[in-house]
This record gives structure tokens, sequence and C-alpha cells, in this order.
């Protein structure tokens, strides 16, 4: 079986997680930075490397405001997607998810019976005007 590689490129930070067998085996976090492409591939590289990995051992998902950017991505899905199958593994008896990030807030409705997104409503950051 493979490594799976989770990564979500948020607006403001990027996360990487490694899990073999539904186990946790490395983490990490960075500043995202502007440059979303390297991040991502920089800490891809650094995980694989550091738990002795190749390309070929991982399934790798991507998720977050600048999951396209990721181009060793084998499948990419929507944070929406990807809070309501975290929660659903992890907490079996939660039915939403609340997630504040750098350019917007989530709330999500999840089933209690299919696991699957039911709703959800999103606001964009609040921007103030500039004086004139």
């Amino acid at each position: 079986m493979k490594a799976f590689v989770g990564i979500d490129i948020g607006s403001l930070a990027t996360k990487i997680a490694l899990l073999e067998n539904n186990n946790l085996i490395d983490f990490r976090t960075e500043r995202s930075t502007f440059d979303f492409k390297r991040i991502g591939q920089t800490m891809f590289n650094d995980i694989l490397v550091k738990n002795n990995l190749n390309r070929e051992d991982v399934f790798a998902m991507s998720t977050g405001y600048g999951r396209n950017t990721v181009q060793f991505a084998d499948d990419r899905i929507t944070e929406i997607t990807a809070h309501a199958r975290g929660v659903q593994f992890f907490f079996q008896d939660a039915h939403s998810v609340i997630d504040i990030g750098g350019q917007d807030s989530k709330a999500i409705l999840i089933s209690q019976k299919t696991g699957n997104v039911i709703d959800f409503q999103m606001n964009d950051k609040f921007q103030l005007d500039k004086p004139n």
C-alpha cells in the first residue's frame, strides 16, 4: 500500500502531512509566501527525503487556495470536501466544521448518514476602503 501525502496550500500557511496505514507519520507547517508552487514542491521534497520515500511511493492530494499550483498532486479537492472527509475520519459523530482562514471563513454542514457535504456558507475577507 502506498503512503499518502496531503498538502493544503492556504493563503497564509502551507501544511503537509504524511500518512501510512491511517497513521500520521510526519507533518510540517510553513508560511505560504507568494510562491505557492515553490513552497509546495519544497515541502513535498523535504517530507519525502526525511522519510526515505520516492515520489512513486506516495499518493499526493492537494487542497486549499493554492491547490491548483501543486503540479505533483495525483488529485485535488476543495478545502470544503477535505474538511468533511477529515472530520468524518477523526470524529464520526461530528456534523459541522467551522474554518477561519486567511482569505475567508466557512461553515460546513455534513450528513451524518453519508459523510458528504450537505451545505456550506462562506464569506470573503473583509476589507476596509482606503480613505481618500
